[in-house]
């Protein structure tokens, strides 16, 4: 009955592996699977000829190739080589690739023509047997790959005659066991792999024709091996690696490679390995241990390590337990490796490290307890450790340590990240005089003091990071040799902003996602800033911060910075000169922010600079001269601001040198205004980024309208029309008349024109349900300072003389609420305000916190759907001075009046705001600001 059950079992898996590389498709008739040579692809070269035909459905190998074909690649068809003579005339042939075809039997004599075969490609078929002579004439075959087929046994007889066989490549077949007879002759087998096999056991005598041989690495992995008796590896006396791994052996020790000589890596991991029954030493004094430098018992069920368990593995000196369920060692578990290096204990079970546990382990370096369940560490743990180096306790439930002092002078890497500690209290790390790195993020910390560092004066990098809060007490003045410091992803605050004075030496400073405020980086008090000190400072990361407002002085003393990162801090201007004590800057940061606008001189001082980043901010213009303080700009990133044109005769480095600019996700205004640029970009050496994002807006000619900006060719556009100007010449001497009549009675004109408006349709509009009287305030004017003359002499008295009633008026910034923060201010005035009234001057177009109130307003507009809004133009204003945003808003019929010094037109101005004072218009539609 075993028999008949085997036989079956058998042909199951020949079925198995004729199955293997079938045809995902079908062919709809027997015409589909004649393939005639002219379908194969032929490529000629210096050397010879290449053939491809795959996945052409072929039966058989083609007649009357090339006779110097070279390559020839018959992959993923039908083949079954029932033909002796399949390559007879093809001699040259070096590559012959037949994987994942149908072939189960391979004749003899089949690839005896080709005597200069180096490679040839045989997986994934169905093979389940090689004759011994099959390679016999083919000397020079180096590359025999047979994975996934269904051999039983190793093809021994026809690979031996490849003595130069780099790799044995058997993997996924069918093997039952091991056979290396005719290997005798072979000095050196790089790699054997016999992985995903059905290997069961394994004697000594299996390996004993490689007795002479040194082996590479030997690949058992994912058989169905149960155990390893004594010595069964004994005739291998030298190999590079085993890997042993995915087998089920419930016992593991050394007895299996006594008399060994080396094994530079053994892997047993995911065998189902439960115990390590100690060594009986009395009985194999005779034998020779093999020298095993690394064991790796990864993922596997041991629960403890017994004493004596590792006897025989007194060279080890890489020890792996990584995912074991070990919750138990004792002092003396590993007293037997001596030579032991790097200890690796974690994700397992142990919640208590015994005093002294290492102690033994005076050569050991490193030692990772992460992933464990410890709830304290004791410094007493890891006494006696003479040369330890690196500690990892992350992810643990650590939530104290306790007090003792640390008598590991070498440790140079302590790792407590991850864990619950909610303080690291006083003299807690005493005796750790010469550690440099310490990681404490991702605990429940809320207070650094010096006591929580002392001792550790040559700490060079500290991680602090995702913490419960970060209340800075001054601790980093107890570690003057501090080189790199993160304290981001925490609320950070301090006391007093002198916390860097004695960090001379910090080069790399992280405080991102800090909440860390504008205001709090400079104290005006003590005119100094929080970065004083930082003489060395090269980088320093401040993104996701409320950078509203910077002070002039914050970055005054890092002359060598080279990278700033102040993204995603919610900043709306950048005062003059602001970074220009940094000459050494390279890199710059201010993407996704809230940049309205950028003055020429921002970037004053910045001549090292060589990438800059401005994308998705508010700009809505660059002024020429904003980027001519950088001479070695490289790269400049502009998209998803609202620049609409590009002015004639701003300055982008390029004199000596390439620059990549990224101006898409744009509203650029694709008109003759623009030929200039579009110009320039042919002559210049500059690259557009994502010329395909790159688009003309809808503001643009109409043939150009979403149309990438490189396809507008003003030649095609902008060329000058004779006729057209001369008819508009006549036409225009006969209007010139007419207008100069009309403009010198202009006001009269607008006047009557005003007041025929009202007698004939009156006012009537779909208006707000709440009046002026249900407001906070009635009327909210907002100007800038320069402008405070006319509020004073003009309009505050007329208002009152014209429209007593208005008896609630904010008259700027010194009428808001002295209690909140200025930007809070402004948002309550503009919200509890019937109207807001905005004074638009050469000057205030120019000031960005005046185009913030701007910016601000259209926004509650939009939340509102209420016509609150008046624009008043105290003066002309140039076309190309008029921001954005002023254009914008005008362009949807939004109020505005203009301030003239004629008197009909100023009666036109007050009879105008005292209309515009009786309702709010509700809108259908929003500004897209």
């Amino acid at each position: 009955m075993a028999n008949k059950l085997d036989n079956a079992g058998s042909t199951v898996t020949a079925i198995v592996c004729l199955l293997l590389c079938v045809q995902a498709t079908t062919p709809a008739s027997f015409d589909n699977f004649h393939t005639s040579q002219q379908q194969c692809r032929f490529k000629e070269t210096s050397v010879g000829v290449k053939v491809s035909c795959t996945h052409l459905h072929l039966t058989d190998v083609p007649r009357n190739l090339p006779n110097n074909t070279i390559t020839l690649d018959l992959s993923h068809n039908n083949i079954t080589l029932q033909q002796n003579d399949s390559f007879k005339g093809l001699a040259m042939l070096e590559t012959l690739n037949l994987e994942c075809n149908d072939i189960a039997t391979v004749r003899q004599e089949i690839f005896w023509p080709l005597g200069n075969l180096r490679t040839l490609i045989l997986r994934e078929n169905a093979i389940e047997y090689l004759e011994p002579a099959t390679f016999l004439y083919n000397p020079l075959l180096t590359n025999v790959p047979l994975p996934f087929n269904c051999l039983t046994e190793i093809p021994t007889g026809a690979l031996s005659t490849l003595s130069s066989l780099p790799v044995v490549n058997l993997a996924s077949n069918s093997v039952r066991s091991l056979s290396f007879n005719g290997f005798e002759k072979w000095k050196h087998i790089p790699k054997n792999s016999l992985n995903v096999n059905k290997i069961t056991e394994i004697n000594p005598t299996d390996f004993l024709p490689l007795q002479n041989s040194t082996v590479g690495i030997l690949d058992l992995r994912a058989n169905q091996i149960e155990s390893l008796p004594n010595q069964a590896f004994f005739y291998l006396k030298n190999v590079n690696a085993i890997n042993l791994g995915g087998n089920s052996i419930f016992s593991f020790g050394v007895w299996p490679f006594l008399g060994m000589k080396e094994i530079s890596t053994l892997y047993v991991d995911g065998s189902l390995i439960h115990e390590l029954p100690p060594m009986n030493t009395s009985a194999n004094l005779s034998l020779q241990y093999p020298n095993i430098p690394n064991l790796s018992l990864r993922y596997n069920f041991l629960q403890s390590i017994p004493s004596g368990a590792l006897w025989g593995f007194d060279k080890l000196k890489k020890l792996n337990l990584f995912a074991n369920k070990i919750s138990d060692i004792k002092n003396d578990s590993f007293c037997c490796l001596q030579s032991l290096t790097d200890l690796d204990l974690s994700q397992n079970k142990l919640s208590f490290i015994p005093h002294g546990a290492f102690s033994c382990l005076s050569n050991l370096q490193q030692l990772n307890v992460t992933g464990n369940v410890l709830k304290v560490v004791s410094p007493q743990s890891f006494d006696g450790m003479q040369s330890i180096r690196t500690i990892l306790l992350a992810k643990n439930f650590i939530d104290e340590v306790l007090e003792a002092a640390w008598t590991i002078p070498t440790l140079q890497t302590l790792d407590l990240s991850y864990n619950l500690l909610d303080t690291v209290k006083k003299r807690r790390l005493v005796g750790l005089s010469n550690l440099q790195t310490l990681n404490i993020s991702f605990n429940l910390l809320t207070i650094f003091t010096l006591q929580s560092v002392y001792g550790l004066s040559n700490l060079q990098k500290l991680y602090a990071t995702n913490e419960k809060s970060s209340y800075l007490n001054g601790m980093f003045k107890a570690l003057p040799k501090l080189q790199f410091l993160d304290v981001s992803n925490s609320k950070i605050s301090w006391k007093s902003i002198d916390q860097f004075s004695n960090n001379a030496d910090l080069e790399e400073l992280r405080m991102e996602q800090g909440q860390l405020y504008g205001t709090g980086l400079f104290d005006n008090s003590q005119n100094i800033s929080l970065f004083i000190g930082l003489d060395s400072l090269g980088k320093l990361r401040l993104k996701g911060n409320f950078f509203h407002q910077l002070d002039l002085r914050t970055f005054s003393n890092l002359s060598k910075l080279y990278y700033l990162d102040m993204s995603e801090s919610r900043i709306t201007v950048l005062v003059p000169q602001i970074f220009k004590d940094l000459q050494s800057l390279k890199f710059l940061y201010l993407n996704d922010n809230m940049l309205l606008a950028l003055n020429g001189n921002v970037f004053k001082g910045l001549g090292s600079l060589t990438v800059l980043l401005i994308q998705n901010n508010s700009l809505s213009k660059i002024e020429k001269q904003t980027f001519a303080p950088t001479p070695e700009l490289r790269a400049l990133y502009l998209p998803g601001n609202h620049i609409n044109t590009i002015l004639p005769g701003t300055f982008f480095p390029t004199t000596d040198h390439s620059l990549s600019i990224d101006i898409s996700r744009n509203p650029i205004s694709c008109t003759c205004e623009l030929q200039w640029f579009r110009n320039w970009l042919h002559t210049a050496n500059i690259r557009i980024e994502h010329p395909d994002r790159t688009l003309c807006s809808s503001a643009s000619l109409q043939a150009l309208k979403n149309k990438p900006l490189l396809s507008f060719d003003p030649g095609d556009y902008c060329g000058v029309d004779i006729g057209l100007i001369s008819g508009l010449s006549l036409t225009g001497a006969a209007v010139f008349l007419l207008t100069v009549l009309a403009y010198i009675n202009r006001w009269w004109l607008n006047y009557k024109f005003f007041l025929l408006k009202l007698a004939l349709f009156g006012y009537k509009e779909v208006e707000e349900d709440v009046a002026e009287e249900d407001y906070r305030y009635q009327l909210n004017v907002m100007f800038h300072d320069d402008d405070e003359g006319f509020v004073n002499d003009i309009l505050r008295p007329e208002l009152m003389q014209r429209m007593p009633h208005l008896q609630h008026i904010i008259y700027g910034d010194d009428d808001l609420n002295v209690g909140m923060f200025y930007v809070d201010a402004l948002y309550h005035a503009i919200e509890s305000s019937y109207k807001s009234v905005l004074l638009i001057s050469n000057q205030s177009v120019g000031d960005a916190w005046f185009m913030t109130k701007l910016r601000m307003t259209l926004e509650h507009l939009n939340e509102t759907r209420l016509d609150k809004i008046i624009l008043v133009f105290l003066e002309d204003i140039e076309d190309d001075n008029l921001p954005y945003l002023v254009r914008l808003f005008l362009s949807r019929n939004r109020p505005y009046m203009l301030w003239t010094e004629d008197e009909d037109g100023q009666e036109l101005f007050w009879a105008t705001l005292e209309k515009n004072m009786r309702s709010n218009r509700v809108l259908n539609n929003i500004i897209p600001v």
